[in-house]
């Protein structure tokens, strides 16, 4: 054999995804939130993630669709609801969120984040609702906790498009990384990996929530506040990959 020897390529390991999922037209209404009170929320290895000198906090609810663990659908559990309040963090130089409560309606769904992720998951009873017409696209979440019906509607264009590059609905919608807590008390960090998402332009928003009946009297004055940002994304494919990988 004559001339150089071949070099082989670098090994690149093949991640999978622990869990594959579309995330449909997810509605993000953000608000201000006291540093004091995310500081008794937030693990204390993580810093509050600030935009414009101020915590946030954002409620998020949108629609699971072909759901897949570890490349498997599980009947029942592949097309669902969650609604979840999360704010922003870092650690070093990744930026992402934490969950305060994630809700969903399924029983089971809930039960097995909590044992096998400790995940702050709980069972809400949502139903939602989405029409098209005359170039509007109406999104609706209800649900009814504590005797009280509450409801987010939004009502944008049919129409989509990205927002400039560093713009706030970027901001809080384009995170990619996620941090749960695990039962011996340590941080976990784990990858989220989705495209940029595109944004409707929102006509109208109307909401009732009981903030503090689904995450606590310390949230009741997020039911008399304006959200600072609100959103409707179109939304896409989204892949989580486990922590340490």
């Amino acid at each position: 054999m004559t001339g150089s020897a071949e070099i082989a390529p670098p090994f690149i390991e093949r991640r999978r995804p622990f869990m594959t999922a579309r995330w449909s037209n997810p509605i993000v209404l953000t608000f201000h939130a006291p540093r004091e009170l995310l500081r008794r929320v937030v693990h204390d290895r993580l810093e509050l993630d600030e935009w414009d000198h101020h915590p946030h906090v954002s409620l998020v609810a949108f629609d699971f669709q072909d759901t897949r663990i570890k490349g498997r659908r599980v009947p029942g559990y592949v097309n669902f609801t969650q609604l979840n309040l999360r704010t922003y963090v870092r650690q070093g130089d990744r930026r992402g969120v934490t969950y305060i409560r994630e809700h969903v309606p399924s029983r089971v769904i809930a039960l097995l984040a909590r044992l096998k992720f400790n995940e702050p998951y709980h069972t809400l009873d949502i139903h939602s609702h989405t029409a098209g017409a005359g170039g509007a696209l109406t999104v609706e979440h209800r649900w009814r906790h504590h005797r009280a019906d509450q409801f987010i509607r939004v009502t944008a264009t049919q129409t989509s498009e990205r927002p400039p590059d560093a713009s706030s609905l970027d901001r809080f919608t384009q995170y990619r990384w996620g941090f749960g807590v695990n039962r011996s008390g340590e941080v976990i960090p784990y990858r989220v990996e989705h495209p940029d998402w595109a944004f409707r332009s929102i006509r109208s928003l109307d909401h009732v929530i009981d903030f503090a009946g689904l995450y606590g009297s310390d949230w009741a004055f997020l039911s008399e506040d304006q959200p600072v940002h609100a959103a409707l994304a179109v939304g896409s494919a989204v892949q989580l990959f486990p922590p340490g990988r």
